[in-house]
């Protein structure tokens, strides 16, 4: 069973189509074990996923804010998932997780879209967890195309198991955002994270690129910019940079926006 998404219109006929005419797929076998805090560290590189083919969940360090992120896909849920309880984003678990015997062998994006839905069952299983879908229209931002064009470089789509990738480092010293292949959808969400406010990608690009653009704030009479920082410093030093290095530009509006309220959630139940 899934959880209750309260809520008519658009938004409940899209739950449903994901969800299909059937009822919703389940894991057969789940295991939820707690990480210990001084547990050694695990680095996943830019191609791990924890979606493995014939319908499975493996991920050695998962926590629960970002297993509801992937399983309802939420795209930014540092702003769009709300709640939660501090250790549902601290508190790290490994998961593994199988269907029944017989699961299909599905193309890579079908494949990943059931282990989805199987996770929202297990979710609402072992955490018991309930949230619903709210749509408020609220300050936002726009991604859009400068006068003048882009001055990014596209190129050719990336090629499985290679994947796009986007690093952003921003301070109220100095900023960066290098781009592999990466789609302006993917840099909006990058910005979403940043800003913390979501942006919108309205430019209209439909490809792939590569950028690697930088910027550092002017020395003062006082001295270098100082290192470090997140603050309206380096909200400002983005605005003042971002358009002439990109060709891009983040303009303000006001449009709706998607929200996943966490209405109920337990510590997850025993294996």
């Amino acid at each position: 069973m899934i959880s209750p998404v309260r809520i008519a219109g658009p938004i409940l006929l899209l739950v449903a189509a994901l969800t299909g005419q059937h009822a919703a797929p389940k894991f057969d076998v789940v295991s939820i074990r707690p990480v210990p805090e001084n547990a050694p560290l695990i680095l996943k590189d830019s191609n791990f996923t924890p979606v493995l083919p014939g319908g499975q969940f493996d991920d050695p360090r998962s926590t629960l804010y970002s297993m509801i992120a992937f399983a309802y896909h939420v795209q930014d849920p540092v702003i769009q998932l709300v709640g939660l309880p501090k250790w549902a984003r601290s508190q790290e678990y490994a998961v593994k997780a199988k269907p029944a015997e017989g699961f299909p062998m599905l193309s890579p994006a079908e494949n990943r879209e059931q282990v989805r839905l199987m996770m929202r069952a297990m979710l609402e299983d072992r955490f018991h967890l309930q949230l619903h879908i709210e749509t408020r229209q609220e300050r936002v931002y726009h991604l859009e195309v400068a006068k003048g064009g882009p001055k990014i470089k596209e190129v050719d789509p990336p090629v499985p198991p290679a994947k796009a990738g986007l690093d952003v480092v921003m301070g109220d010293s100095r900023g960066r955002i290098r781009g592999r292949k990466a789609a302006m959808a993917d840099l909006a969400s990058a910005l979403s994270s940043f800003l913390n406010r979501r942006v919108i990608d309205r430019t209209g690009l439909a490809g792939y690129y590569d950028f690697d653009v930088r910027w550092t704030a002017l020395e003062t009479p006082e001295g270098p910019p100082t290192i470090g920082g997140l603050g309206a410093e380096a909200v400002g030093l983005f605005f003042a940079n971002f358009e002439s290095l990109t060709g891009l530009r983040v303009t303000n509006a006001v449009g709706p926006v998607e929200f996943w309220v966490v209405d109920h959630v337990d510590l997850p139940t025993a294996n």
